[in-house]
């Protein structure tokens, strides 16, 4: 006899046949129909993550890992209500997951029954789009409607600008089939498939650059792309270049913006750009925004494949739509000529002295010295994730001073803490290669959860700076000034680290002093068995004194 649920089962069929191949599934009865779909499916690896919000940022771990669209699955109720902080991340960083939330069926909703809400269209502008399925799951009008949603909304998900789409899916009782009901696929499921898009630059566009003599390439946060750095080892310009931008290691990238501007002599010497030529996301550096916003190119040109340009320096001019690395290997055929002057300047002023020994040796042990150290015994060929708050601005101040083959991640779509811990996760989940994560110690406990589920592999690495509290308020003039509200701002914890570390199957390392720490670092990320983490104690106010005197060799 077949199950009542069959055209649902078929949209497991249909995921894995337009090439998706992971599903992130929390516990629930009302999703029984989806679970049983997608856990029985031979070409489809599912992940159990009881806590919703951590199971979204897993799921777009792996999503951002892989490049392919990963499926949640929820019950219902508030359940898909915890998707929301990773929707919003997945939205602005363009990741591709599609959301199935079991749900009520529509009769029921707002009759006061259990676990039900208004689920139909939860995430809001977050969301591309959202879709509702029939209740009818047998009729073939019914079949061929639920076949051309799961189809539309994955290659919605795949389109770009990628992101997320919201499957509801109501179900009434009986959800479980009964012992004569065999769960089987139909291979015959119907399949769309869509095309890519191919964009081609209009070659009359690289003849302008002829009227622009100083020209600056800034690049904001992407995926690591050889091809990209390749084209732009090419080109006489500097690129100024987050940490998060991944490219780094280009020939003329400008590594230390966000120290260097604090000086308003420099940025008076750098001046204006002719031209200033951008492309990516977000930038981290509010010294660069500051800097671009007051001296203001006479043109600006943004480069992005689709969408809605932003304008965070307030001067574009111009928006060109295709692939950078395409971009610039049709640009360097047009610069040859162009003077080197500006790129010297940018060069010379980017050797600013971060580290001299004597800085360090003068003041007491930090979390700015410790993520330092960490940073010179991070392996070749990892990646590295960092939480949002300080860990992220430390090390944008000095990025990597080396040629590391090392690519960055970070939550900078809604800059949140939550979710930094269990998107690390998801990323180590689907790669071989060692995952550093260096994080702070309320991000750490605010996403612990990530930890508590069985898709944890050895290659995780965490650095976990802890200070005892919101150390970044500390670092804001304004929140330190209001006395008897610094438990509002800074939050302190007492938290046992190591007790979480032994709950969770952690190999745990303990240090609160430069020795400690470099004893560790040796073979902290060398193949182990189990996970580890690396608690990293240091002073709140310590650390703003350090933070100060550091900034102010720059100022």
């Amino acid at each position: 006899m077949a199950y009542a649920f069959q055209s649902i089962i078929n949209i497991a069929e249909i995921c894995s046949k337009k090439g998706i191949c992971h599903a992130v599934i929390s516990p629930g009865s009302r999703n029984a129909p989806l679970t049983i779909a997608f856990a029985n499916h031979p070409n489809i690896e599912c992940i159990s993550v009881v806590d919703e919000r951590s199971a979204a940022f897993i799921a777009m771990g792996i999503a951002q890992q892989t490049q392919k669209t990963v499926v949640l699955i929820c019950t219902s109720g508030s359940a898909g209500l915890n998707y929301a902080p990773a929707v919003a991340e997945a939205c602005f960083q363009e990741i591709s997951l599609l959301i199935l939330t079991a749900d009520r069926p529509p009769e029921w909703i707002d009759q006061l029954d259990g676990q039900t809400i208004r689920q139909q269209s939860m995430y809001g502008k977050h969301a591309k789009n959202d879709y509702q399925l029939p209740v009818d799951y047998s009729h073939p009008d019914a079949v061929w409607h639920i076949e051309r949603i799961v189809n539309e909304a994955i290659n919605l998900t795949q389109l770009a600008p990628k992101g997320v789409v919201q499957i509801n899916c109501p179900f009434r009782e009986p959800f479980y089939p009964s012992e004569d009901q065999e769960i089987t696929y139909d291979s015959k499921v119907r399949i769309i498939d869509q095309s890519d898009v191919n964009i081609n630059f209009d070659q009359s566009l690289f003849n302008e650059i002829e009227q622009f003599e100083n020209v600056l390439i800034v690049a904001g946060q992407d995926r690591f792309d050889q091809k990209l750095i390749d084209e732009l080892n090419e080109i006489p310009f500097p690129v100024v270049a987050d940490i998060i931008s991944n490219v780094q290691r280009a020939n003329h990238a400008i590594k230390h913006q966000d120290l260097m501007l604090v000086n308003p002599d420099l940025q008076k010497k750098l001046g204006a750009a002719d031209l200033l030529i951008t492309f990516g996301k977000s930038v981290i550096s509010k010294n660069l925004k500051i800097y671009l916003r007051k001296y203001k190119p006479k043109q600006h040109w943004h480069i992005q494949e689709y969408g809605i340009p932003a304008d965070p320096f307030q001067s574009l001019t111009k928006v060109i739509y295709g692939k950078p690395n395409i971009f610039f290997e049709n640009l360097k055929h047009f610069t040859k000529k162009k003077s080197i002057q500006f790129l010297n300047n940018w060069l010379e002023a980017d050797k600013i002295p971060c580290f001299s020994p004597t800085f360090f040796e003068n003041q007491p042990f930090s979390e700015l010295e410790s993520i330092y150290e960490v940073m010179k015994y991070l392996p070749d060929r990892s990646i590295l994730h960092l939480a949002n708050s300080m860990a992220v601005r430390y090390v944008n101040s000095y990025g990597f001073d080396n040629q590391q083959d090392i690519e960055v991640f970070c939550n900078r779509g809604t800059s949140g803490i939550d979710g930094c811990l269990s998107t690390t996760v998801g990323h180590g989940y689907v790669s071989n290669k060692i995952n550093t994560l260096i994080i702070g110690d309320l991000s750490f406990l605010y996403d612990k959860n990530g930890l508590w589920n069985h898709c944890i592999k050895n290659n995780l690495r965490i650095i976990l700076i802890n200070n005892g509290g919101g150390g970044i308020f500390k670092m804001i003039t304004k929140p330190s000034q209001f006395k008897g509200t610094e438990s509002f701002f800074t939050t302190p914890q007492t938290q046992d680290i190591e007790l979480i570390c032994k709950q969770y199957d952690l190999n745990y390392k303990f240090c609160a002093d430069k020795v400690a720490l470099r004893y560790y670092m040796k073979d902290f990320f060398s193949s182990s068995e189990c996970p580890s983490l690396l608690e990293v104690r240091t002073d709140m106010n310590k650390n703003v004194g350090v933070w100060v005197d550091f900034k102010k060799l720059f100022a």
